[in-house]
């Protein structure tokens, strides 16, 4: 059981706390103070316009000067070449030479004293050519020709009898208007003296003349035997 002088105490003390509490409170907490309106201005920046730009100035180069001309004077006039005094001069000469020369400044001929030599020959004129044989359908009739008697008692070369060289030896004839033999050569031959043997037989055995050709006028004419066959057996009888 609570007596009451004790809840008078109880009671005294707490308020006596609370006082102390608020007395503590009011010396830390600042007065109340009213709050401050504070106006600031602003003020847009002002836009400074730059000046306008001058255009550029062109500057025009000075072309160099042209130099002067040179001075128009004339040429000094050319001095004339010494007359030409033909002979050699004096400090070519000496005493005791065994002739005598002219004395000049050149050892060029004089052209009056000169004589003109002769003038150079023109080269000869090819000749003209002396076998022009007619072609095979301008001619009539062949050249008339005994190959038998041409081949009759021809001796035979002794190394192509031993080594049996028979055969054919082909010549190209050609014959003037008379039937002369104008020239021969061998287009097929046989070697071991054959061919020398038929073209030696042919000009110079006298049954081994031709005729002369004649042409389609009538006259004999130049002509060419272009295969001529001389054959060569050997006679088995020998």
């Amino acid at each position: 059981m609570v007596r009451s002088h004790d809840l008078g105490a109880f009671s005294g003390s707490i308020g006596l706390h609370v006082v102390l509490v608020m007395a503590l409170l009011a010396l830390r907490l600042p007065a109340h103070q009213p709050r401050q309106l504070v106006e600031f201005e602003v003020r847009p920046p002002k836009v400074v316009t730059p000046p306008p730009l001058e255009p550029p100035k062109l500057v025009q180069r000075r072309r160099p000067a042209a130099p002067p001309p040179p001075n128009a004077m004339k040429p000094p006039p050319k001095a004339e070449p010494p007359k030409p005094v033909f002979g050699v001069t004096a400090d070519s000469t000496t005493d005791d030479s065994s002739f005598s020369v002219p004395i000049g400044n050149t050892t060029m001929i004089d052209p009056k004293e000169s004589k003109p030599g002769p003038a150079p020959s023109l080269p000869a004129a090819p000749p003209a050519p002396t076998f022009q044989p007619v072609g095979d359908q301008y001619i009539r009739e062949w050249p008339a020709h005994d190959d038998e008697a041409c081949a009759r008692g021809i001796e035979y070369p002794a190394d192509a009898r031993a080594r049996g060289i028979e055969g054919t030896v082909q010549l190209r004839v050609e014959l003037d208007d008379k039937g002369h033999i104008h020239d021969i050569k061998v287009t097929s031959g046989l070697g071991y003296g054959l061919d020398e043997l038929a073209v030696n037989t042919l000009k110079h055995k006298r049954e081994c003349k031709f005729g002369a050709a004649i042409g389609s006028d009538g006259k004999p004419v130049p002509f060419v035997i272009r295969s001529y066959r001389f054959n060569f057996q050997i006679d088995s009888a020998q």
